[in-house]
């Protein structure tokens, strides 16, 4: 069935179609989740495992060890890292792309079942969980007040703000942080535990068997049974001194005789502020399916009923907020795309000097935008700065097919047909064109069913939502346009342009174009008689831009403006709390006095959880909030390199300022923020050092590089501890009973928890800090012997003075350090890696260690190697369906010379705006793949309907260029100026598809303006090698052997 016949003989039809596109569409959008990129289906999953106590050394070989040998054997695993760290040990098992994560966590529980009994019996049980990169908080408050003291505002946090934000639809946790707690320490003396013969542990599990409530069984009263409870729960402090500690022999003690029991609050070793005020933390994440910018506004709509609860004087306030981000950047994206779609109407506008056939062509537009919208909802699509950046790109193609439909259309009218038969001949005369064209844009996205990891996760969206948009254009094209253009365009529409002065925009723009293709049809004519000239400025302007690439830089992805950024402060291992406080403090002052900082939620130590918990005691933490863009004079990036020379000159202090990025990548975040990661692995900790110092002196030395950091972890001092295993078998006791003993002396036991109305109240058991600050007291610890007599520690280990690294990370099983740097505002991440991968030459590593480049490098390694994979089997494809469409292979041929000035745009485009080849500027270039060849295919297409009425081919090329040059201008200028928006990148997020945009625009403006002349050329080239080749042919061939006249494999 012919649609187009069909749309213009029942155009009712046509309308309650196009009519149920646009209700289904505007249905479905609303419904879309919102947030700022794809999400991402990252193949990770980490084991947990906690061993309290226990030096990184310990936990290395006693428990990562193991783990590792045991994932590493695991199929599809790509890598296997490690973190072991005092107390704890982290391994990430990170498999190939493809992999069912689902799967691949449940056999890491399997395997865990079996190495669980390989582990130490005191250590926690293994803990297995996906590696989910979108499980960042979405916002991060603070509760906060001028005098108000932190026992009261973590007390507000944990019972009136926590609750309330956790009840908006769509949060999935609420994380609380700093403040102090309160806590009821029982400070034991140890003479009166030596004095009376009672071990630590027997206090703790007097407190837990005293603090009791539990129903003790049934009773009648009367008729009824009801129940019988014992409630033997401490109602004050004061209870707590009253419990009765055994001392043996029937006998017990008051648990008051035995120290002091403090009403209190937990030993202060972290500190959060909001703008240089006291302040507790709150950090919100939301469900895995929830729509960012729904959950944020419903957390701000809640946070206006929490202040009305909040005493006099407290505050909860925003500290950072990503759906703002997100909502401005899709506000960006919609602007530019309303803007491109009125500057493509302008131009089609003056082109077509009519408002009647500008509006058929317009209202394919939103018709093909709100269709997506449904298209994107049942294939489970967010609405995000790619999907919408993809639409915006495609805008301009989006009225290519319903143009060169209409143009056909007028082409006939002028002929002399009626409005239905115009509209019928017109839409079926390029038909096979405008399916050719809309097959060829839609075949650059059909490798991303090839394709994996980072690329797949951003492009496959997109190419989803081009996809659809094409496909609805198509169709309104083929079946809308006719149908309009059949009821709407005058019965006889005279293009002359009126002679003499005319005040109409068009009648000035209609000559300017008809000067344009008299000035072309004498350019034609010139390059056909001159075509090595032709060919040889062709290959010239190639190479030069091959040249000129050398001179763009590149990246991963395009750096964007986030207005917020982060400062760590870390000193020596060790230091104390108040001395990190001090210096973090200090910095702190200089940065509120930045005019562009609007506020900065600052944390030190090594407590509190959540989304701000700091590493330990010497280290701090800033997250800076710049002033919205509109209103501040500075980029973030410009603030950054304040903030750093503003920092420089801290002895001691390793000070690194990077921005706030919304990509959450293991690949990328592995990296601390940094630009460039270089990655030792060796077995010995010692050489690991002297080789990361070695690469770390020779980047700091490098132009353009900034923030180099040496992670590795020098040793820090530590106390060992040899037990003799056989004094303690003498007395009967295990080391796991002195490693018990030795950690409830000085990290303390929570004995049991005191309820305070609706408040959970911990009860610590501890040795006075006087008694643990004292090295001399930790020999006269006393241990309890099996037959239950007592003797210190002494007696059965001696301690001594060490050291030890405080973590040891691996990768694949080796030892791991790494060298970190940032580029500098101006310089490109790949100038960066090409200096490092230089230096690294130079520094040959010994027998068994290896330095490698790590972190974003190999991320757009990889990714740019797929993608220019994918840009293959793209033009393969577009020239595939071009063939199959025109069952030629010569055309299709001839077409894709279209092809190669693409580069010459595109680059020339990426260096005068001074923008890098990143992974959306070469997803740019794939999506040229099939817009270019739109114009060679409509010159060509049309050049042998010619032929095919008996022109030669000369004389074709000549006539269909100059009929065909006007529609080929309005579609590239549709599409060019739909862009242009973009290209300028203006407003929050635009930098993420300016790059593309830039790539786009620039490649199908060059590509067109050297098609019109390069590929009649080339066609008259191959047909005369042809000829050739025909001839001698027919000279040695019987007739019968060849193709028919037309050639329909070779012509």
């Amino acid at each position: 069935m012919n649609l187009a016949n069909f749309s213009v003989n029942r155009p009712v039809t046509i309308l309650m179609m196009m009519i149920a596109l646009l209700l289904v569409g505007g249905i479905a959008a609303p419904l879309l989740p919102v947030d700022l990129y794809p999400s991402m289906d990252i193949p990770t999953a980490s084991v947990s495992v906690s061993w309290s106590g226990a030096s990184p050394t310990q936990v290395e070989n006693q428990v990562t060890k193991r783990i590792e040998s045991s994932m590493a054997t695991l199929p599809n695993v790509q890598s296997v890292t490690s973190n072991s760290r005092t107390g704890s040990s982290n391994v990430t098992v990170t498999f190939n792309y493809g992999t069912d994560i689902q799967e691949a966590t449940l056999t890491m529980r399997d395997r865990m079942d079996r190495v669980r009994r390989q582990l130490p019996t005191d250590a926690d049980a293994p803990v297995v969980s996906k590696v989910d990169p979108n499980s960042q908080p979405i916002m991060n408050l603070a509760v906060y007040g001028k005098g108000v003291d932190l026992i009261t505002l973590r007390d507000i946090a944990d019972n009136t703000v926590s609750p309330a934000v956790q009840r908006v639809d769509g949060v999935a946790s609420v994380g609380v942080s700093g403040g102090r707690t309160r806590q009821i320490q029982v400070l034991l003396d140890p003479n009166k535990l030596l004095q009376y013969g009672i071990a630590f542990s027997a206090v703790t599990t007097a407190l837990g068997n005293d603090n009791q409530s539990t129903d003790a069984g049934l009773i009648y009263k009367g008729d009824q049974l009801v129940p019988l409870r014992i409630d033997s729960e401490f109602k004050s402090s004061a209870e707590i001194e009253k419990v009765q500690v055994s001392i043996g022999r029937g006998q017990t003690v008051d648990l008051g005789e035995l120290g002091k029991i403090v009403d209190t609050y937990q030993d202060v070793t972290f500190e959060s502020r909001k703008d240089g005020e006291p302040s507790v933390g709150i950090s919100i994440l939301k469900q895995s399916d929830g729509n960012t910018v729904a959950v944020a506004d419903g957390v701000r709509k809640a946070m206006k009923d929490i202040q009305a609860q909040l005493p006099e004087g407290v505050k909860i306030g925003t500290i950072n907020d990503t759906s703002l981000y997100i909502k401005n950047s899709i506000n960006t994206v919609i602007e530019h795309t309303l803007l491109g779609g009125i500057f493509s109407i302008i131009i089609l506008m003056l082109f077509l000097n009519s408002i009647r056939a500008t509006l058929i062509i317009g209202v394919v537009i939103p018709i093909a935008v709100i269709s997506t919208f449904s298209m994107m909802y049942f294939s489970h699509q967010t609405i995000n700065t790619i999907t919408l950046g993809g639409l915006a790109l495609g805008l301009g193609s989006l009225v290519d097919f319903a143009v060169v439909v209409l143009e056909s259309i007028f082409r006939k009218k002028e002929e002399g047909f009626g409005p239905l038969e115009a509209a019928k001949q017109g839409a079926a005369e390029v038909g096979t064109a405008v399916l050719a064209s809309a097959l060829a844009q839609l075949a650059v996205f059909a490798p991303t069913v090839f394709i994996n990891g980072l690329v797949k996760n951003f492009f496959a969206p997109m190419a989803l939502t081009v996809s659809f948009s094409h496909i609805a254009a198509l169709f309104a094209a083929i079946t809308l346009v006719p149908m309009l253009a059949s009821k709407l365009l005058k019965e006889h529409h005279d293009e002359t342009l009126p002679e003499g002065r005319s005040y109409n925009p068009a009648v000035w723009f209609g000559r300017g174009v008809q000067r344009f293709t008299r000035g072309y049809a004498a350019l034609l004519r010139w390059s056909l008689n001159h075509r090595w000239v032709i060919i040889v400025v062709t290959v010239g302007l190639l190479g030069g831009s091959v040249f000129l690439s050398k001179f763009v830089g590149n990246e991963l992805m395009p750096k964007t403006d986030e207005g917020s950024l982060n400062v760590n402060i870390s000193l020596a291992q060790g230091t104390k709390f108040e001395i990190t406080n001090a210096l973090v403090t200090e910095i702190e002052n200089k940065i509120k006095a930045i005019p562009d900082v609007e506020t900065m939620f600052t944390t030190v130590g090594g407590f509190g959880g959540g989304a701000f918990q700091s590493a330990a005691t010497n280290s701090g933490n800033m997250t800076v909030t710049l002033k919205p863009l509109a209103e501040r004079k500075m980029k973030t990036e410009q603030v950054v390199e304040q903030i750093r020379n503003m920092t420089q000159g801290y002895a001691g202090a390793s000070i690194n300022v990077n921005s706030r990025s919304s990509i959450r990548l293991p690949g990328l975040s592995s990296g601390g923020g940094a630009d460039v990661v270089v990655n030792l692995n060796g077995p010995d900790l010692a050489v690991l050092s002297k080789l990361a110092e070695m690469v770390a002196d020779g980047m700091r030395g490098m132009e353009g590089v900034r923030n180099v950091q040496n992670t590795f972890d020098r040793n820090i001092p530590a106390f060992d501890l040899t037990i003799d295993r056989d004094a303690a078998a003498h007395y009967g006791i295990s080391t796991r009973e002195i490693m018990t003993s030795l950690r409830s002396a000085y990290q303390g036991s929570v004995a049991t928890n005191y309820k305070a109305g609706d408040t959970q109240i911990s009860v610590m058991v501890r040795y006075p800090t006087e008694f643990t600050n004292n090295l001399e007291n930790l020999n006269q610890i006393v241990l309890m012997t099996s037959s239950g007599g007592q003797v210190p520690l002494s007696a059965v280990a001696k301690v001594a003075p060490g050291s030890s690294p405080s973590q040891i990370r691996h990768e694949n099983q080796q030892r791991l350090t790494t060298v970190q740097a940032s580029a500098a505002p101006g310089y490109a991440v790949g100038d960066l890696s090409a200096q490092v991968q230089a230096l690294l030459k130079d520094i040959p590593p010994p027998d068994g260690y290896s330095i490698t480049m790590g972190g974003a490098q190999n991320d757009m390694n990889s990714s740019f190697k797929s993608l220019y994979m994918m840009m293959i089997i793209s033009v393969l494809l577009v020239y595939m369906v071009m063939a199959s469409q025109f069952e030629s292979l010569y055309g299709p041929f001839i077409i894709m010379f279209s092809l190669p000035p693409t580069l010459i745009g595109a680059i020339l485009g990426l260096y005068l705006t001074n923008r890098t080849i990143n992974m959306n500027s070469v997803m740019g270039m794939i999506m040229l793949v099939g817009i270019v060849v739109n114009n060679a295919i409509v010159l060509i297409d049309y050049t042998n309907q010619l032929r095919g009425r008996g022109l030669n081919l000369r004389e074709a090329l000549l006539q269909a260029g100059q009929i065909r040059l006007r529609p080929i201008l309005m579609t590239t200028a549709t599409t060019v100026l739909a862009m242009l928006p973009l290209v300028i990148g203006f407003g929050e997020g635009a930098e993420a598809q300016a790059s593309m945009a830039t790539v786009v625009a620039f490649g199908l403006a060059i590509s067109t303006m050297v098609t019109l002349v390069l590929v009649p050329v080339v066609y008259t080239l191959f047909d005369g090698m042809l000829d050739i080749i025909r001839s001698k042919f027919k000279k040695n061939t019987p007739p019968s052997s060849l193709n028919d006249a037309d050639g329909t494999i070779i012509s």
